[in-house]
């Protein structure tokens, strides 16, 4: 019984955020900020737009983040919140851009797979 408690104690404490976690939360940033100055009509010229795609990906990050740092919802939230008022302060950086639109491009493309129906079966004569 006593092990069992222990057990549950470990898997319900939160752990600190990882680098990966951070890096994501910095690529969020970029991004949630690209799309702030695309709606402003700020943005470069030449930046993909992010404005819808961004939404989802924040949403399948902070999850991903949550689940696997057992930290709370609503803190994950005010990171990256943080993390986009710092970025918006900052010039913007094309090749920064470009490196968090591909892994979220590559991400979403991976949960669009996941969400896919498998195909019916193919049934011989």
């Amino acid at each position: 019984m006593l092990f069992f408690a222990i057990a549950l104690a470990a898997a319900t404490n939160p752990s600190a955020l990882t680098d990966a976690h951070q890096g994501d939360i910095f690529c969020v940033a970029v991004l949630a900020t690209l799309a702030e100055k695309q709606r402003t009509g700020a943005a470069p010229a030449d930046a993909p737009d992010v404005r819808q795609s961004g939404k989802r990906w924040a949403g399948i990050v902070g999850n991903r983040i949550t689940t696997q740092s057992g930290q709370p919802r609503e803190l994950v939230a005010v990171a990256m919140a943080e993390a986009a008022k710092a970025e918006f302060q900052r010039p913007s950086d094309l090749a920064r851009i470009n490196a968090c639109a591909v892994q979220m491009t590559a991400e979403l493309a991976n949960a669009d797979s996941i969400d896919k129906p498998l195909p019916k079966p193919v049934t011989s004569k």
